[in-house]
C-alpha cells in the first residue's frame, strides 16, 4: 500500500499543479494516478483504458451532436459507455484466456475511469484537448516509472512487509516481473461480477434519481455501492470510510476558508487526506491486503469533497439520504450474499435493524421536506449546480 499511495499522492499533486498553472484537466483529478497504479497492478490495463477512452469519447461526441444531451446526463452516459469496454474485455480475458485481474478484485473503480476521462476531454477547450491528452499519457508513463523504482526499492528493503501490500501482492504484475512478491492472503471474492454490476447500477439509479428530482448531491456516482462491495469483504472498511469522510470534509472546509481555493484543487486535497488517513489506519485496522484500504481512502476523500460542495442548507439532507441509500444497498446485498468471516453483517442483530431503520426514517423526513418546497413542474427550475462541480467525481 505504501507504493500505491506514494504514486497516487504524486499524481494528485501533479494534477493540481496542471490545473492551477496550465488549466489542464488530465482526464480528471484521480484518473491519471489511478490508471498508473492499475497499470502496475496489471499490464493489460493501459491498452484497455486507452481503447475505452477512445470508444467513450467518440460515443459521447455522437450523442452530443444527435441528441443534444449535456451537463450531468451526459456525464452519467459517459461513465456508462466508458465502463462497457473494460468490463467486457476484463471478463473475456478472465474467463476465456485466464489473463489479467477480474473486475471484482480491483473494486470496479477502474471501470468508470474511461468515461470520466472522455467527458473531461469533451469539456476542455478544443485548442488544449490534444495537449491535455499528451500530458495525461506522459504523466501516466512518468508515474509508472516512479512506481517501478519504488517497487524495486521497497521490495528489497524491510519496508516491504511494513504495510498490507498492493503493488507487492501476488496479483501484482510488476511484483511478479521482478520477483518481489510479498506473500499475503488474496481479497475474498464474495459476489459475482454480475451481482456487483447490479449493485453499482442500483446505487447509481438511487443517487441520480435523488439528484435529478431534488438537485441533491449524494456521495458520488458509484461511491455508495462500491463501499458496500468493499465492506462485504472487510467490515472495518465501512467505519474507515466514515472516518475518512469526516476528516477529509473538515480538511477541505478549512483549506477553502483559508485560501479560497475551490473545484479540482479541493477535490485533489480531499483524496490526499483520504489516502493519508487510510494508510495510517492500516496500522490498527485488520486488513489482509492494502487494496481495500487504498480504495476506501480514495472514496472517502471524494465523498468528503462532495459533502463540502453541497449548500449548507442541504447538507443535513445530503448526509441522511446518502446514509439511507447505503442502508438500502446493504439490505439488497445481504439478501443475495453471505459475507465471509471478515465481512459486514455476517450475523444481523436487532441493533443493526434499529440503526438502519432510524437512518431511513430520518432520510424520509428530509425527502418529505424537500418534496414540499420543490418548485412546480410547470415553472422552469434554476440549475442547482454546474458540470464543473461534478464532472470527474466518483
Amino acid at each position: 500500500m505504501l507504493i500505491a499511495t506514494a504514486v497516487m499522492l504524486l499524481g494528485l499533486v501533479l494534477g493540481i499543479a496542471a490545473a492551477q498553472l496550465a488549466g489542464l484537466r488530465l482526464g480528471g483529478v484521480i484518473v491519471v494516478p489511478l490508471v498508473s497504479v492499475y497499470f502496475l497492478q496489471s499490464f493489460a490495463t493501459l491498452p484497455v483504458f486507452i481503447a475505452s477512452v477512445a470508444a467513450a469519447y467518440f460515443s459521447v461526441r455522437i450523442i452530443k451532436n444527435r441528441l443534444l444531451v449535456y451537463g450531468r446526463p451526459l456525464f452519467v452516459l459517459s461513465v456508462i459507455i466508458g465502463a462497457i469496454v473494460p468490463v467486457l474485455v476484463f471478463k473475456i480475458l478472465s474467463d476465456a484466456a485466464g489473463i489479467g485481474v477480474g473486475l471484482s478484485q480491483i473494486g470496479f473503480i477502474g471501470s468508470v475511469l474511461p468515461g470520466i476521462a472522455a467527458y473531461n476531454y469533451h469539456r476542455i477547450d478544443a485548442d488544449k484537448r490534444v495537449l491535455d491528452m499528451v500530458w495525461s499519457l506522459a504523466i501516466v508513463l512518468f508515474l509508472s516509472v516512479v512506481g517501478i523504482g519504488l517497487v524495486i526499492f521497497v521490495g528489497l528493503s524491510p519496508l516491504a512487509g511494513a504495510l498490507p501490500p498492493v503493488l507487492l501482492s501476488p496479483t501484482s504484475d510488476i511484483a511478479n516481473a521482478f520477483g518481489l512478491v510479498v506473500d499475503t492472503d488474496t481479497v475474498p471474492i464474495v459476489m459475482s461480477d454480475f451481482l456487483a454490476v447490479g449493485l453499482l447500477a442500483l446505487g447509481m439509479l438511487l443517487s441520480e434519481g435523488v439528484r435529478s428530482r431534488y438537485g441533491l448531491r449524494v456521495g458520488g456516482v458509484i461511491v455508495v455501492p462500491l463501499i458496500v462491495i468493499i465492506s462485504f469483504r472487510n467490515e472495518w472498511m465501512l467505519s474507515l470510510w466514515v472516518g475518512t469522510v469526516v476528516l477529509a470534509y473538515f480538511a477541505v472546509m478549512f483549506v477553502h476558508w483559508w485560501t479560497l481555493l475551490y473545484g479540482r484543487v479541493l477535490l485533489g486535497l480531499g483524496v490526499i487526506v483520504g489516502l493519508l488517513v487510510s494508510i495510517s489506519a492500516t496500522t490498527v485496522v485488520p486488513a489482509r491486503t492494502g487494496l481495500l484500504p487504498f480504495f476506501t481512502g480514495i472514496l472517502g476523500g471524494v465523498t468528503g469533497y462532495n459533502l463540502h460542495v453541497v449548500p449548507p442548507a442541504e447538507r443535513r439532507a445530503a448526509v441522511s439520504v446518502t446514509g439511507s441509500i447505503l442502508v438500502l444497498v446493504i439490505i439488497v446485498a445481504r439478501f443475495l450474499v453471505i459475507p465471509p468471516q471478515t465481512g459486514l453483517l455476517l450475523s444481523v442483530s436487532a441493533s443493526h435493524v434499529a440503526v438502519g431503520a432510524s437512518v431511513c426514517l430520518i432520510a424520509l423526513y428530509e425527502l418529505y421536506h424537500l418534496e414540499r418546497i420543490r418548485p412546480n413542474e410547470t415553472i422552469p427550475a434554476i440549475p442547482t449546480g454546474t458540470a464543473e462541480r461534478g464532472d470527474d467525481h466518483l
